[in-house]
């Protein structure tokens, strides 16, 4: 006997299967170094009573950058974007000394002095 799928069926079906919240959504940007992996858990916590997740505040903040690097290049270049990771790591260690050499390698590439804005997020409970 052949068993017929109808829309009430595949809709239970469909509702019934439970969302893996590891399920890669997006990666951005699409390509190149840096980018923000997305997964259903993160989405889920852009419901409300939810709080953000260092996933899409750094999402967030790329995305606004690069809307700056498209309207504002020259604005842009003066701006320099830590992810909220950074905090974590320089407020981490007791000694100060330590913390230095645990985000040292992150302005290796960047010459902080000669920027205008420096973002640093920070995202505590």
């Amino acid at each position: 006997p052949v068993r017929r799928v109808t829309r009430q069926s595949a809709r239970n079906t469909r509702t019934a299967t439970p969302e893996n919240p590891d399920e890669l959504v997006l990666v951005y940007p699409p390509s190149g170094t840096g980018a923000v992996n997305i997964t259903r858990g993160d989405l889920k916590r852009l419901d409300n009573g939810q709080y953000l997740n260092d996933t899409l505040i750094e999402f967030g903040l790329k995305l606004w950058l690069d809307g700056v690097r498209k309207e504002h290049p020259e604005l842009a270049e003066q701006v320099h974007v830590f992810n909220s990771f950074f905090y974590k790591k320089l407020n981490g260690k007791k000694d100060i000394q330590e913390s230095y050499l645990s985000v040292r390698k992150w302005t290796s590439k960047v010459d902080i002095f000669k920027k205008k804005y420096i973002i640093v997020p920070i995202n505590e409970k």
